[in-house]
């Protein structure tokens, strides 16, 4: 998996993670992802934050800091299908 491709599935799971926190499915997808891009890529994620309509993920890859930007509307795409649809939204 390229590391553009996985920064954005994982700004994208930990969205839903983060509004979703008793959602097992979530949260192991999320260290899923953590770990691709810390032990394939070898990643430290610095910050995220939002600078227009981007998602902006700031991380360094052995000492050199990076960055890259993630449309908003994109990124959040995932969250919004999944509060869409009901049966992820079960009481268990």
């Amino acid at each position: 998996m390229q590391l553009v491709d996985a920064l954005s599935n994982w700004l994208s799971i930990r969205k839903v993670h983060e509004k979703r926190p008793h959602d097992l499915a979530a949260k192991e997808t999320f260290e899923f992802f953590t770990e691709i891009l810390t032990e394939d890529h070898h990643v430290n994620i610095v910050a995220v934050t939002i600078s227009g309509p981007y998602y902006e993920v700031k991380y360094e890859v052995n000492g050199t800091e990076s960055s890259e930007k993630f449309f908003i509307d994109s990124i959040d795409a995932l969250y919004e299908g999944i509060q869409s649809e009901p049966r992820f939204n079960e009481e268990c």
